[in-house]
């Protein structure tokens, strides 16, 4: 059959592209990109997962059976974050994407030396984009270089976004004046279950319960994944910080912060009433209590605001977050993103994107 002919038959297909992938982290958002990619039917892209891991075993070349139930990681040895690069650098795969969905320091450290080598990557995790500000300027360095690729859509806003947003203007000659909003869908959670009357500590083991907080609710109500959060925008923005540069309110009472999970949740009903008449005084001046963050050049701070009721964070509902980007062009009406902030299938979603945002660049 020549080459017009076979255009023309509709029976034949272009042979998709294969990107293969290695998983870290199958917890709530890894497990669920497992199932997302396990489900994907893209016209263009075929993800082969080449290994996965958790905290404790690394499962390599797994088979179908081993990816249906990767929770039992008896097929593997112990996980060792000083062999693991080792392993994806000698891969003999082009087009090698390492997805981090571990929350691990360790796992957050090799970036710079898998980028260095080719290894693409795309994670939901903050902390390689918050430690030292040389850290985060070597990252952007090794991977401006067209050989290797890093996302990191979902670490601000889950599936939102955000990230993209703020390059896309950067690029275009714009410059960012401001950046505010909630950016914790887990506070804004919490808030709209005081607004209902449930307590402060029941509305703390509901968004733990659906899934919306950390395993340690603490993670969340510290401010400190907020604050990462805006750290990430003011350094994707240009600017230098460091993270103690940043003024946080946490909700996380001093002498609770030292206590285990369990016991920090049994503890908490003591403060109900203090979120109560909070909560309460809010209304009486016509407001409600958001988790506000902001971001200029001069300086970060989050914490919790009354909001006035005209205001479109007072209007926020389930797990949503609300960005408002204030640029030289954009400096009266500023640009507004708005969704779920958080859940595991929307960050999930969001880092499958990025997959296949890297797939069609290498």
């Amino acid at each position: 059959m020549t080459l017009a002919l076979k255009k023309m038959n509709p029976e034949t297909k272009p042979e998709k592209k294969k990107l293969f992938v290695f998983l870290a982290g199958i917890g709530a958002v890894g497990g669920t990109l497992l199932e997302q990619i396990r489900e994907l039917d893209h016209p263009h892209f075929e993800l082969e997962i080449i290994g996965f891991c958790n905290s404790r075993y690394t499962c390599w070349d797994p088979v179908a059976e081993q990816l249906e139930d990767p929770t039992a990681l008896c097929c593997g040895a112990k996980t060792d974050w000083n062999f693991i690069p080792d392993i994806l650098k000698e891969r003999p795969e082009n087009d090698l994407i390492f997805v981090d969905a571990t929350g691990s320091e360790k796992a957050a450290k090799v970036y710079t030396d898998l980028l260095h080598h080719g290894v693409h990557i795309a994670t939901p995790s903050k902390l390689a984009n918050t430690f030292e500000q040389p850290y985060y300027d070597e990252l952007n360095r090794v991977s401006s270089n067209g050989k290797s690729f890093y996302r990191f859509e979902t670490a601000v806003g889950a599936g939102l976004p955000v990230v993209s947003t703020i390059k896309t203007l950067l690029n275009s000659g714009d410059d960012i004046n401001r950046i505010s909003g909630v950016l914790s869908g887990t506070m804004t959670f919490l808030f709209n279950q005081l607004e209902a009357g449930v307590p402060f500590s029941q509305a703390v083991q509901n968004a733990k319960i659906n899934g919306y907080s950390e395993p340690d609710p603490r993670d969340d109500l510290s401010g400190e994944d907020v604050a990462r959060k805006f750290l990430i925008l003011a350094r994707v923005s240009g600017l230098n910080f460091e993270r103690d540069q940043i003024q946080v309110d946490t909700l996380v009472p001093e002498n609770l912060a030292s206590l285990t999970t369990e016991k920090f949740l049994q503890e908490l009903p003591d403060y109900d009433s203090h979120w109560k008449s909070r909560n309460a005084q809010a209304m009486v001046n016509n407001r409600k209590l958001r988790y506000v963050g902001e971001f200029t050049p001069k300086g970060i701070s989050v914490g919790v605001k009354e909001v006035k009721t005209e205001s479109p964070l007072s209007n926020l509902k389930g797990t949503d977050n609300l960005i408002q980007i204030y640029t030289k062009r954009y400096a009266d009406s500023p640009i507004v993103i708005q969704g779920p902030g958080a859940g595991k299938e929307v960050t999930a979603a969001g880092v499958l994107g990025d997959i296949i945002d890297i797939g069609g660049l290498v």
